[in-house]
């Protein structure tokens, strides 16, 4: 054996101070909530919450347990200093919080991750414990890789195999691509970067059980850090991929100063491994696009923009209270008060803010800063200490590949942090805590000799304290598992053959008046039981009874979060169906305040108005509407009572909105995107002429437009593969009809980023093959051509609620749009996710009708 080699852990006596069951049933649920498929959102749903919360609190009973049994020693190296800091920005803002429940919630949740670095470090006294716990992170690590790897190709990739086949036989030849979100791996966890955070914290570990240790566990290790980087591969993280080689780099410069190996294997060595790295990021597309976009200085649309626009808004939180921030928790309450209005539609709403360093400062302000620091601090000094004796085994005997190990894990974590948000998830949170202990403790180490010397009084007085504050939040903590058990049990009556809508009412009310602080109870009564109203048209006396109790639960709501888009909106449509549009109007001019980008709240804003006979109001409302979601213009919904009279009045304002904007324009490509959509009006209109003055002379679908309107005969078939492509084919190719129609609704556009291509249904086929065979031209078709009514599903809404068990609501808005367009011709009437020049020049147009 080497000196570097990992020593065979010998048996420990028991001492009955270590808390032994009570550390295993501790390690038992960070298994558990490391390995379960999902993990991050069942710990927002019942029962797993309440598993989660007694995994929090195992770790704080294991503390006073040991401080109860002799005096638990200092963590010492600052470490101390920097806890007891942590704990006093807790409490500050946790008592300065707007929403001080839900901060008790969170930050409690922070105090039992500091109880279990102190918990591990008390368990950490004898120094074959580090290694012993060392090797049991390794072999968690190793069945996370293993189970992650699995459950993507099992669920993820070879589906995705499947519908590609499908898409063949439609023409559609497309390769597996990680550019589409839903095929990158988030297996186990939930998220490919929860899945990428938890592999950079844990692969430095791997590399350095292999190097230490001999015979088949070396091959162990190396097989399972091959693995890992595999694993990391198919999360198609740039974050984690990029964190993991600065860090490679990093260590190769240490290791040639302080490896006694020969320089040029230490060389050969690194450059190896940072070779494969480098390799696997070029043979990802989408991690090489990401230095593309940068070097360009593209961030509109995708990630980029939506780390942008989180960021923003977590400054924003952090600058209004920066002394105590908005508090533990309060991100998903209060995200809405705090997005700037350039953000279009892009993070329309977020639990989390996506990177580290954003989130604590808006919930903690300073403390969210100094506390970070005061760590990365103690971190630094210890390390360059550590460096100055030579870098050598540390006082606990901990040999060094080890110790760098943490070090690298910790960094690489670090600097993925800067663009992900992860320490709210328990295997991430866990393996922080280990290290964070495990480097403590090997700086310094315990004397098991003189735990006699000190009198037992003081601290069985300090964990009798502790005791009590922990019975005393877990009696807090009852009635809020109870409202989730009782709302679980009530959502699931919903799922019954036949649904019990009355035990959900009453299950769900009843979870309300046990948790008042929790706006989900309510916004879900209120969206299903308006729901249910809207169904009982037939009924008019139930359907006044459940609209009028719908509205009552969505104003509880918003008076428990007021900042909730969601709970102004959709009570606003509820009020139009009650009759009463001067509150609908107040409501939806809330929603335009949080997010006045978001589809159909101009449109409920100007129907609001109509009813109350202020057209000019109506006008301008309809009109913003279509400027940012100009597919609206080619809705059927136009052609019926008491829009189509006010139709043309709305296109006048429209023309007139555009010229305004694009003279007003000091941004070519802005000019230029306003040109094109006044050009689609026009095109719509039938002002062909004026069409041409703004559409591009080299844009062959224009082109090509205004040529099918004027009744010629174009040759699309050298343009690229776009579904507008084959939509004209088939209009031109009349026994071909049907299958070009299927290949225009599989075809994507070449910057599609999520996964869109579904199969084509067959009777939406056939409905518009039989529209083009009774259309005079190709433009009476579009005019004319099939609709449907969509509902805007309100995705996410549990997870960004904190809350699972319901299912997702979705709006009132009436969607009723032109098939072709939204299927085929989209560009035409584009409404960009991200674009700050458009909802710039729309706000104050915006805020002079919110003003009226």
């Amino acid at each position: 054996m080497t000196e570097d080699a990992l020593p065979k852990p010998k048996p420990v006596a028991q001492d009955p101070s270590d808390g032994t069951l009570l550390a295993l049933l501790a390690a038992a649920l960070y298994v558990i909530f490391t390995l379960l498929p999902g993990s991050s959102t069942l710990m927002v749903s019942w029962p797993w919450v309440f598993l989660w919360q007694v995994g929090l609190t195992l770790p704080l009973l294991w503390l006073l347990w040991q401080l109860w049994h002799r005096p638990v020693e200092r963590l010492g190296n600052g470490f101390d200093w920097m806890a007891l800091l942590a704990i006093a920005g807790l409490i500050i803002s946790t008592l300065a919080a707007d929403f001080p429940a839900q901060a008790r919630w969170y930050g409690w949740a922070a105090v039992g991750a500091i109880a279990a670095v102190y918990a591990l470090g008390g368990w950490l006294r004898y120094g074959q414990r580090l290694h012993t716990l060392l090797r049991f992170q390794g072999y968690v690590a190793l069945a996370f890789i293993l189970l992650s790897l699995g459950l993507w190709l099992t669920q993820i990739y070879q589906p995705e195999l499947a519908r590609l086949a499908a898409l063949q036989s439609y023409g559609v030849d497309q390769s597996f691509s990680f550019a589409l979100t839903s095929l990158r791996n988030w297996q186990p966890i939930g998220h490919q970067n929860y899945v990428a955070g938890y592999l950079v914290l844990v692969l430095p570990l791997l590399a350095a059980l292999a190097w230490v240790e001999r015979g088949w566990h070396r091959w162990l290790w190396l097989v399972g850090l091959g693995l890992g980087l595999l694993n990391l591969y198919t999360t198609s993280s740039r974050g984690g991929w990029l964190a993991l080689m600065v860090t490679g780099l990093l260590a190769v410069g240490i290791s040639l100063l302080y490896n006694r190996l020969p320089r040029p294997l230490a060389l050969a060595l690194g450059g190896t491994a940072l070779g494969l790295l480098v390799l696997g990021f070029v043979a990802n597309p989408r991690l090489r696009q990401v230095l593309g976009n940068l070097a360009q200085g593209n961030f509109e649309g995708g990630e980029l923009s939506y780390r942008v626009v989180t960021n923003a808004v977590g400054w924003r939180m952090g600058i209004s209270q920066p002394l105590t921030g908005v508090g533990p928790g309060s991100v998903p309450l209060v995200y809405q008060q705090y997005r700037p209005n350039w953000a279009g539609r892009d993070a329309e709403l977020q639990f989390q803010l996506h990177s580290t360093p954003a989130q604590l400062w808006g919930e903690f302000g300073i403390w969210g800063v100094v506390v970070p620091l005061a760590l990365v601090l103690v971190l630094v000094v210890l390390t360059v200490r550590w460096m100055r004796w030579g870098a050598q085994e540390t006082p606990a005997g901990l040999p060094p590949v080890l110790v760098w190990s943490l070090l690298a894990g910790l960094f690489a974590f670090g600097l993925m942090s800067l663009t992900d948000y992860q320490l709210d998830i328990p295997a991430i949170a866990g393996a922080i805590a280990l290290y964070l202990a495990v480097l403590a403790r090997s700086f310094n180490p315990v004397s098991t000799t003189e735990d006699g010397a000190a009198s037992p009084r003081r601290h069985r007085w300090l964990a009798g304290l502790g005791l009590g504050l922990t019975l005393a939040m877990t009696l807090w903590l009852v009635p809020a598992h109870r409202a989730w058990g009782t709302a679980s049990s009530g959502f699931s009556a919903l799922t019954d053959q036949p649904a019990d809508f009355d035990r959900f009412a009453s299950q769900v009310a009843q979870a309300h008046d046990l948790a008042p602080w929790e706006p989900y109870y309510p916004y879900q009564l209120g969206y299903h039981l308006g729901e249910f109203a809207l169904q009982s048209s037939d009924n008019p006396p139930l359907r006044q009874t459940l609209l009028t109790d719908a509205i009552a639960w969505f104003e509880t709501g918003n008076e428990i979060v007021p900042y909730q888009e969601f709970g102004h909106s959709n009570l606003g449509w509820l009020q139009i169906e009650n009759g009463k549009p001067a509150e609908a109007q107040a409501s939806f001019t809330n929603a335009i305040a949080l997010v006045p980008a978001k589809r159909g709240v101009f449109f409920g804003l100007g129907v609001a108005c109509l009813q109350t006979g202020n057209l000019d109001c109506a006008t301008e409302a309809l009109t913003l509407e279509i400027v940012r979601h100009p597919a609206l213009l080619t809705s059927s919904l136009w052609q019926i009572p008491p829009f189509v009279t006010l139709y043309p009045a709305v296109l006048d304002r429209l023309e007139q909105r555009y010229s305004e904007l694009i003279s007003q324009a000091d941004d070519p490509e802005f000019e230029q995107f306003l040109r094109q959509a006044r050009g689609s009006l026009r095109w719509w209109r039938g002002d062909l002429e004026a069409a041409a003055e703004d559409w591009p002379a080299n844009d062959d679908l224009r082109q090509g437009l205004l040529a099918l309107a004027a009744g010629q005969t174009v040759d699309a078939s050298s343009w690229a593969e776009t579904p507008a492509k084959y939509a004209i084919l088939a209009w031109q190719t009349p026994d071909q009809r049907q299958e070009l129609l299927q290949r225009a609704w599989v075809t994507q556009p070449e910057d599609v980023d999520d996964l869109t291509q579904a199969l084509p249904p067959s009777q939406v086929i056939d409905q518009l093959t039989a529209s083009m065979e009774n259309a005079n031209n190709f433009t009476d078709w579009l005019r004319t051509a099939p609709s449907w009514q969509p509902r805007s599903e309100r995705l996410g809404f549990g997870v960004l609620s904190r809350h699972i068990d319901g299912p997702n609501p979705s709006d009132f808005f009436p969607r009723v749009e032109n098939i072709p367009v939204v299927q085929f011709f989209e560009s035409l009437f584009p409404s960009p996710i991200f674009y700050p020049a458009l909802d710039n020049a729309l706000e104050p147009y915006q805020n002079r009708l919110r003003s009226q």
